[in-house]
């Protein structure tokens, strides 16, 4: 069922039910019903502009979002789901210089926007883009009167997002409706969702995680909560209010502050894979929780999951789960498959996938082999079924001429005592090409910590040098930044305390 039937049905049946809340800004399915109505009318009297690149309707318009976690972006967002029209996600974080190449890149029909997002404004105007900022009376005097809501084609785009990542410029792509409607059904299954399934997701709406976390809890009735900004006292008054919490590790490790939450019965993390610190914290802060741990990409959608009970797993601690429902894996090399327990770039086959970049990606990221797509992780499928990542195409080190992948060196990390968190990278090195450099946090001693990597890793996959970290940088969507921590190297950033052996 179509997301725009899904709401439509909800404001029939129980307009009253909360259906969206943002930092206490609330929505009821019948209010959200009729601005979707009022926002379509307005956005559908815009002046037609082609967008010859996507699949819209001429009816639809492109309309760009840049309000972050803002009230009206609980009208704003499930436009885009539930009406013929697109959306285009800026994320507010951005420099101005890059929203403004993305506008000229992709110029929408229209920019909703902060008032204190002015380079933004200037940029539009250049662009002759229209712009409402939505903190102002301007946003609701848009609106227009409701009207009937045409009806969608699965191949149409309902979306234009961009790759994460700030060392270079992102990569556009378009949704189109059927993926995540195939998406939605597998996720229902998957993380045992009902309408009673109220959900807390505190990350940026302009991240895939929290967007399509919103997408799955109107399409079952349920209520959605969020805060426009991270504080931890506002995150515990939303979550009083909800049985499920959706979030990134590190703001899932935000969360585990405080009073038990045993309100809480499902956990859904993806975006970086969880140590086994931070899985033995949220036990113990969401006693009756089951965690629902994924591995995938925007571009893909779903890949494999893992689902972790009180005591126990699906899927081994070294590897991030089996493969999501209704899609099929395979590792391959130079366009052929891999025998089980080798190495390879990782593939899929589904419904999940996009086609492809709107620009960008000619020399890495997403790219298809027939019915198969990937974004160019590196991995392999263990005996059990499961699927172990071993990095990126790209990201691999070559050290004294041995192949290196530092997601395996850092899980080895995390399994010691101790050491609650871990990423390895590859320095410049004169004599061995590279060299491989392991940050930490944690109080494990250096000799224990090589004595431990010596029985479970071979010798030149062992890090030359230690360093202990109190915090590291996040890229937007909230994993380490590798780029700006290679600095930090380079310049012997105070940050980093080198690990020293025991006088």
């Amino acid at each position: 069922m179509p997301l725009r039937h899904a709401i439509d049905h909800h404001a029939r049946q129980r307009s009253d039910a909360l259906a969206v809340s943002v930092s206490g800004t609330s929505l009821t399915y019948g209010a959200l019903a009729d601005r979707l109505q009022r926002l379509h009318a307005a956005l559908a009297a815009l002046p037609y502009r082609a967008h010859k690149d996507l699949s819209l309707p001429t009816e639809a318009r492109l309309f760009a979002v840049a309000v972050g976690n803002h009230p009206a972006a609980a009208t704003l967002l499930p436009a885009a789901l539930a009406t013929p029209h697109a959306v285009m996600l800026l994320d507010p974080h951005w420099p101005a210089a890059l929203h403004q190449r993305m506008l000229a890149k992709l110029p929408p029909d229209i920019v909703f926007c902060l008032s204190s997002q002015t380079a933004l404004i200037q940029a539009a105007a250049h662009l002759s883009i229209p712009t409402i900022c939505v903190d102002t009376d301007a946003f609701d005097t848009f609106l227009a009167a409701p009207a009937e809501i045409t009806l969608t084609s699965p191949r149409d785009t309902f979306m234009v997002g961009f790759t994460s990542g700030t060392t270079s410029e992102p990569k556009a792509f378009a949704r189109a409706r059927h993926s995540w409607r195939a998406s939605l059904d597998a996720s229902r299954l998957a993380f045992a969702l009902t309408d009673q399934s109220h959900t807390f997701s505190p990350g940026p709406l302009a991240h895939g995680i929290s967007l399509y976390t919103l997408a799955e809890t109107l399409d079952l009735g349920a209520t959605f909560h969020t805060i426009t900004r991270f504080d931890l006292a506002d995150a515990h008054r939303a979550m009083t209010a909800t049985r499920r919490i959706v979030a990134v590790p590190s703001l899932l490790a935000a969360l585990c502050h405080g009073t038990p939450q045993d309100q809480v019965v499902e956990i859904t993390t993806a975006g970086a894979k969880l140590d086994p610190a931070l899985l033995s914290k949220a036990r113990e802060f969401f006693p009756r929780a089951r965690l629902h741990e994924y591995y995938g990409a925007s571009e893909l959608g779903f890949v494999s999951l893992n689902t972790h009970g009180r005591s126990s797993s699906s899927a081994p601690a070294n590897s991030v789960g089996h493969p999501f429902p209704h899609v099929a894996l395979s590792i391959r090399d130079a366009g052929h498959e891999v025998a089980q327990g080798s190495p390879g770039t990782i593939f899929v086959r589904g419904d999940l996938a996009i086609e492809g970049y709107l620009w960008g990606g000619r020399t890495s990221g997403f790219r298809r082999e027939g019915p198969w797509a990937t974004v160019g992780d590196l991995g392999k499928l263990n005996f059990d079924g499961s699927l172990t990542l071993l990095g990126r195409e790209g990201g691999m080190v070559i050290t004294a001429g041995h192949n290196v992948y530092p997601q395996e060196i850092e899980t080895a990390l995390t399994d010691i005592p101790g050491i609650t968190a871990a990423l390895v990278l590859g320095r410049t090195h004169r004599s061995r090409g590279q060299e491989l450099v392991a940050l930490l946090h944690g109080d494990t001693p250096l000799e224990e910590i090589r004595s431990q990597l010596a029985i479970r890793l071979p010798r030149y996959k062992l890090p030359r040098r230690f360093f202990r970290a109190s915090n590291w940088p996040l890229t937007s969507s909230g994993k380490p930044d590798r780029a700006a921590l290679l600095t930090w190297l380079e310049q012997k950033d105070a940050r980093l305390a080198p690990l020293l052996p025991a006088s």
